[in-house]
């Protein structure tokens, strides 16, 4: 074997698991298969036959999802494309090649796949003191950080955020004020850096 390679994405897009033999040898007369950390069959491809084509054993999960690239099968690719993403398809993932001796190689990938919801802003409160505005960011995985930003993306002073979890969702509320003097657009930003993902809302 050898080290983990990570992967991430955001919910609802596709991704492609790496993995392909070293010596670039030919897999179309032989078999690799991918299994969930858990053992759950996510893709086998054995001479041919594989479970878009009359394979069984497929977990349901991942049924209808995955495919391989079979005009790569020739330079000893096994990747395979995982579409619909979801959060619970977050984990470790194992590439075999059970026939491949004498070393055995086995590919560990680890997928990262992130809920990246657009954070939604609005105006909570206007008093003398200022205006007072709210972000949300509802049901992010993983955790987001989030900023109140002026035009000049300056980061704006904020109360505590509030956040509740559910699972591996995140909601996050988080509140500042503004006043006459500042300029009059602002944004609310959150970052997820292990999707390298950033979304923004803005309010004049």
């Amino acid at each position: 074997g050898r080290g983990t390679v990570v992967v991430a994405v955001s919910e609802g897009n596709y991704i492609i698991l790496p993995c392909s033999l070293s010596s670039q040898e030919s897999l179309v007369r032989t078999r690799f298969h991918w299994k969930k950390d858990d053992e759950r069959e996510v893709f086998v491809y054995d001479a041919g036959l594989h479970h878009n084509n009359r394979r069984s054993g497929q977990d349901e999960h991942f049924r209808g999802r995955v495919s391989h690239f079979s005009d790569q099968l020739k330079f000893g690719n096994a990747s395979i494309i995982l579409r619909n993403t979801t959060v619970a398809d977050s984990g470790g993932y194992t590439c075999d090649f059970p026939f491949h001796q004498p070393d055995r190689e086995t590919f560990n990938v680890t997928l990262v796949v992130g809920a990246a919801p657009k954070p939604f802003v609005g105006i909570l409160n206007i008093s003398e003191v200022g205006v007072q505005l709210k972000c949300e960011v509802r049901g992010a995985s993983p955790k987001p950080k989030v900023e109140w930003r002026d035009s000049d993306g300056n980061i704006l002073p904020a109360e505590e955020p509030q956040v509740s979890r559910t699972g591996e969702r995140y909601d996050i509320t988080l509140l500042t004020t503004v006043t006459r003097t500042n300029s009059s657009l602002f944004l609310c930003v959150a970052t997820q850096e292990e999707l390298s993902h950033r979304a923004a809302d803005e309010i004049f």
